[in-house]
């Protein structure tokens, strides 16, 4: 952008960040100046809850029925 923010598109909110600031999800920052000022993941690596569910709660439903999968998240808002 011509005032030297960067703007995020991963959602609806279209965050426009300035070096070091965060977006309102909290999951997507941008990197200071010194390290690129480039857009940074600040969950990558990190899981916040794990949890195995009957396959029946998740979309592939259909694929063998009655068996279980293991759930996984990180932090962050999803809209």
């Amino acid at each position: 952008m011509p005032d030297g923010r960067l703007q995020c598109d991963l959602c609806p909110r279209d965050c426009k960040l300035h070096p070091g600031q965060r977006g309102l999800c909290f999951v997507r920052a941008r990197a200071p100046a010194e390290q690129g000022g480039g857009m940074l993941l600040t969950t990558y690596g990190r899981s916040s809850g794990f949890c195995i569910d009957p396959i029946e709660k998740k979309p592939l439903n259909h694929f063998l029925p009655g068996s279980s999968v293991l759930s996984f998240g990180t932090a962050g808002c999803n809209l």
